[in-house]
């Protein structure tokens, strides 16, 4: 089978990511010391600067290396910290909201990502979306969250199906356009609710937020979904069960 470009480069940065894990093992570079630079390690493994700094931000977020502006990378530990994964049966499973919600969409329309949009959603600036505003409430009238929906413009038309019954986005589009994820990136983070969105929210401007976006990918690697959803605070709770993942140590 054929790679693209991106897997190649998705590739080449886990095994250099793989190859300073088990140098950092053998202690050719112990604790406390610094990795070579990034030049260096370009030249080493013979891949581009940002080959190293994603294998680099993979080390970092394994609790291996530290990066220091102006200073290097810092070597923390020979072996990453024990790994927890979350148990699902499937990508329904997250963020499942209940039954008696539905979203209601405030507006629709096709956008062209400037740097600021580019940098919330997948750093590609000039690409094409369509975005879906929408607010998800309960059958009682209460908001629950505010929902910023991008999707690629040839599934647009997917706007007649949401809110007609509880499937989320990627559910829709794979019912209607028989298009799978091949990988969802999730990331959870704390935030505030803007002016923007208080109105329709019902709550004060800068209530505290849970915000989590949710990048859904083709197998080619690009993102065809991407979901930004504001949760006021005191309106949503998200529960997993973590265990341990086999071989992790302490």
């Amino acid at each position: 089978m054929t790679r693209t470009k991106a897997q190649k480069s998705r590739l080449r940065y886990q095994e250099v990511a793989d190859a300073l894990l088990g140098q950092i093992a053998d202690d050719r570079h112990p604790v406390g010391g610094m990795l070579p630079s990034e030049l260096e390690l370009c030249q080493q493994f013979s891949v581009s600067r940002y080959t190293v700094r994603e294998a680099l931000k993979r080390l970092g977020d394994m609790g291996v290396v530290s990066r220091r502006q102006g200073s290097g990378t810092l070597v923390e530990a020979r072996e990453p910290a024990a790994k927890y994964v979350q148990t699902l049966g499937s990508l329904g499973e997250f963020l499942n909201y209940p039954e008696d919600t539905r979203l209601h969409i405030l507006s629709a329309r096709e956008r062209i990502a400037d740097k600021a949009l580019a940098d919330a959603l997948d750093g590609h600036q000039r690409r094409r979306w369509f975005h879906i505003e929408a607010v998800r409430k309960r059958s009682d009238g209460l908001p629950l969250c505010w929902s910023n929906i991008y999707v690629l413009p040839k599934y647009a038309s997917l706007v007649q199906w949401i809110g007609k019954d509880t499937s989320p986005v990627h559910l829709l589009i794979d019912r209607h356009f028989d298009q799978r994820p091949s990988k969802v990136e999730i990331d959870m983070f704390a935030g505030e609710i803007s002016a923007e969105h208080a109105v329709e929210l019902e709550v004060a401007e800068g209530t505290p937020a849970m915000i989590i976006v949710r990048r859904y990918a083709e197998p080619s690697g690009r993102f065809y979904e991407i979901s930004v959803i504001e949760h006021p605070a005191g309106r949503f709770t998200y529960s997993m069960e973590l265990q341990r993942a086999w071989g992790a140590r302490d």
